[in-house]
């Protein structure tokens, strides 16, 4: 389980990517939620066929104009 706590205004500008040591993404949020704040929760993904051991990374996009 992925449990993600990211503080935003507009959660709907928001693209949320777990990155997998070996460059693979899993999508967590992908700009759904319109005009409510933050994307708190916890995800599951099927991570059977990566390697646990390494870096993994969350990449956080904020794809609406005017806010970062």
């Amino acid at each position: 389980m992925i449990s993600v706590t990211i503080l935003h205004t507009y959660k709907g500008d928001l693209k949320v990517d777990l990155v997998a040591p070996d460059g693979t993404l899993y999508n967590i949020h992908n700009r759904t939620g319109g005009s409510a704040d933050n994307v708190i929760g916890t995800f599951t993904k099927n991570l059977s066929s990566e390697l646990l051991n390494g870096t993994w990374k969350l990449r956080v996009n904020d794809n609406g104009a005017g806010d970062t």
